[in-house]
């Protein structure tokens, strides 16, 4: 296989317009399997549940850890609940975004007996008091920062029973903190151009793709999100990032959904 050669368009989530079709290579597919297979092995023994849709690249990558690790996917039927699925089946790997953590843990007899090796969780930010519990019960999980410009993970780490992560960068990648605080990742999983859609930038002339994600790597190479360069705003002369209200919110146990949004104000500029 021509590892240059393209492999798949994939859609962004659009969140900050309307989606862009990223086209990644064989070679950006398998050097992510790679490096996330170096942290979580996907062995021949072992059974994904792929529970997330093939046309997101955290779907669409799980494919490809199995081709590079040899272990099986296990692709619930069309009615078939998550909850369900992981009684039937007994994966050994997840694949989850936050609100699918939390319907599982409000089914936790589900997990009765479970055999899994670990929980990847991300494509939102993680409450704390939802990522402590799962694994007060047990459950292996991961925190993990990814982007459809790099073929899915890029940091990854696991998370203790405080709810606090430990994500750092995946072997084959590389990350920087701009002077302005955003995040750049550069290496093998970067995708060269947009396929179609508002393109906007693909990687700069030094291969460093600007994420528009604001972010902090401690001394010890800890990756911490802070929240969307677009989204932020100035409130009363303060920078405001609506997602650290918003996770302030879903620490509250009624909380199911938060979501932030400045607005004009003619004391504060926005409040």
């Amino acid at each position: 296989i021509d590892l240059g050669a393209d492999a798949a368009v994939v859609l962004t989530s659009g969140s900050t317009g309307r989606p862009k079709g990223v086209l990644l290579s064989y070679g950006n597919l398998l050097l992510n399997a790679e490096g996330a297979g170096k942290l979580i092995p996907f062995l021949p023994s072992d059974r994904w549940l792929l529970s997330l849709p093939l046309w997101h690249v955290s779907g669409l990558s799980i494919v490809f850890r199995s081709l590079n690790g040899g272990g099986a996917i296990v692709v619930p039927g069309p009615d078939e609940i998550l909850e369900e699925a992981i009684e039937r089946y007994r994966p050994t790997h997840l694949s989850l975004v936050p609100a699918q953590l939390r319907r599982i843990m409000a089914r936790r007899d589900k997990l009765a007996g479970h055999s899994i090796k670990a929980v990847l969780l991300g494509g939102a930010p993680i409450p704390a008091s939802l990522a402590a519990e799962a694994v007060m019960a047990g459950l292996p999980v991961y925190a993990t920062y990814g982007l459809t410009e790099a073929a899915s993970q890029v940091a990854t780490g696991p998370v203790d029973q405080e709810g606090s992560a430990q994500v750092r960068v995946l072997p084959g990648r590389e990350l920087m903190i701009s002077a302005d605080d955003e995040v750049l990742v550069r290496g093998g999983v970067v995708f060269r151009r947009y396929a179609f859609g508002d393109s906007g930038d693909g990687p700069d002339p030094e291969g460093w793709y600007h994420t528009g994600d604001k972010g902090q790597l401690d001394e010890d190479g800890r990756l911490t999100i802070l929240g969307r360069l677009d989204n932020m705003f100035i409130c009363g002369g303060e920078n405001v990032h609506p997602e650290n209200i918003e996770k302030a919110l879903l620490e509250h146990p009624l909380v199911d959904q938060a979501l932030v949004v400045g607005i004009s104000d003619e004391e504060l500029g926005v409040r």
